[in-house]
């Protein structure tokens, strides 16, 4: 309080300096028109309104994070991993960035929901969505990537002998899905191409290593599967359901996007505006041909084929078309409105335009 004060105090010279230039006055009217009271409620309001800022401008340098934490994916490498190892990050907003791996989006928003995690980068779209039907209190302030099925799909083992010939012989078999995850959309979809009836079969939650690990062993006739390694280690025991391109055909498309929590972003919107900035950089680098791709690779815990052959089948928008996948008609909107999502849930103001 004592310090408050001080500040206030230090300042208030400032502060009726600055009424005078305001009022077009030198201070001797000033004081005149003060005694005389005819200017007293102009002054009053002008003070409150300064101290008033004042305090908003204090609320704001204490709630200022002493830490960023940030969720992402081994095995799905980004460019901005890159930033990450070289502490970019770090240096552009001011604080150590800790960041934590997480097997899917369900566990980033239950830890953000904690109080464990501030952002949550390249989240699945369909966790986001249901933590906000929710009520969780998340936003959704970018798209961290596009993609096909090549980083996401569902893999029948050739044991089974199932097909997409014959995707209905799934229907009283047992299947690996990790639900709650854009896998789970995958997976709904991919039976729609099919025809199969997934209610008749046995689902079961695993996380993307369990599930290849399933396939692998034969406990499961089919896992549904993100990321680079899993992806590979099914495909020694099968082949996928439906391949990129017929999944691309079908118009299963995925989005991977950057949350936030509602508290993070109000309290820090300076410092999430850039995480979002650096992130476009790194990018744009990308893109360039000039990303160290070893660093990257290494991030992921990947070798290094696999990593590119993951990462070549993502696409990462720019701003501009970020902001118009976003809005209205775009598609992420479309995604967004056909999941029936609720109003209010994205937020594109911290894009870097």
């Amino acid at each position: 309080m004592i310090e408050t004060f001080n500040y206030y105090n230090a300042n208030m010279q400032y502060i009726l300096f600055y009424i005078t230039l305001k009022l077009n006055l030198n201070i001797n009217n000033l004081i005149k028109l003060i005694t005389e009271g005819i200017i007293m409620k102009k002054i009053i309001s002008f003070i409150l309104g300064t101290v008033v800022a004042l305090n908003l401008s204090i609320s704001v340098a204490n709630a200022a994070a002493k830490e960023v934490r940030v969720a992402f994916f081994l095995e799905w490498p980004t460019p901005n991993q890159e930033d990450k190892v070289k502490k970019m990050f770090d240096k552009a907003l001011g604080v150590p960035v800790k960041w934590t791996n997480f097997s899917n989006g369900g566990a980033m928003t239950d830890a953000m929901l904690a109080g464990d995690i501030d952002i949550s980068y390249s989240q699945g779209l369909v966790p986001f969505i249901n933590a906000v039907k929710s009520k969780a209190p998340l936003k959704l302030v970018d798209v961290a990537m596009e993609y096909g099925m090549g980083g996401t799909t569902c893999v029948t083992s050739k044991a089974s002998g199932i097909t997409s010939a014959n995707g209905s012989e799934l229907e009283g078999k047992k299947v690996a899905v990790p639900l709650g995850t854009m896998a789970e959309y995958v997976f709904d979809e991919s039976m729609k191409v099919v025809g199969a009836d997934k209610s008749k079969m046995t689902v079961i939650q695993m996380d993307p290593e369990e599930g290849a690990a399933a396939l692998v062993s034969g406990d499961v006739s089919m896992a549904c599967l993100f990321g680079g390694n899993s992806i590979k280690a099914a495909l020694t025991v099968g082949t996928r359901l439906l391949t990129v391109q017929a999944a691309r055909d079908a118009g299963i498309k995925g989005i991977d996007i950057t949350s936030v929590t509602d508290k993070f972003m109000k309290e820090n919107p300076g410092m999430l505006r850039t995480f979002i900035e650096v992130t476009h950089e790194a990018n744009a680098r990308y893109a360039a041909g000039k990303s160290d791709m070893n660093v990257i690779a290494k991030d992921a815990e990947m070798k290094l084929g696999d990593m590119k052959e993951t990462l070549g089948g993502f696409v990462f928008l720019n701003a501009a078309d970020t902001k118009k996948s976003m809005e209205s008609g775009g598609t992420l909107d479309g995604f967004l409105k056909g999941m029936g999502t609720p109003n209010g849930a994205v937020d594109t103001s911290f894009l870097p335009l």
